[in-house]
């Protein structure tokens, strides 16, 4: 019954036991239920994070070009970082996107014609 989807609690009612216990001493769990039920526990989950694609050209290998990559950059990661309930995780985020705005305060140091 287990195998056909009805619940635990549901088949100690049919059973008529009155302790989950006296179920469980008739239930043999194997290798292979072990196995469905965590890939339809998985399946069933919806994913917590979606990671935002970057959609700036490669082709632009000037510095603004560069410049306007970290900017798109710091603003996926900036959207993406507001999707964690994790302190620890968005304390991360924060120190890589002062890390990003470094190296951009880095770049407007360098002259357009300086390679």
């Amino acid at each position: 019954m287990l195998r056909c989807g009805i619940s635990l609690p549901a088949l100690k009612e049919l059973m008529g036991h009155k302790d989950i216990r006296m179920t469980l001493r008739y239930l043999k769990v194997t290798q292979p239920d072990l196995q469905r039920e965590f890939y339809r526990a998985r399946h069933n989950t919806a994913q917590p994070y979606c990671i935002p694609s970057l959609s700036v050209s490669t082709a632009t290998a000037d510095l603004p070009g560069i410049r306007h990559a970290l900017a798109a950059t710091r603003h996926l990661l900036e959207m993406y970082r507001r999707q964690f309930s994790d302190d620890k995780s968005g304390r991360r985020l924060q120190r890589l996107d002062r890390r990003l705005l470094d190296v951009d305060q880095q770049l407007q140091n360098i002259p357009a014609g300086e390679k």
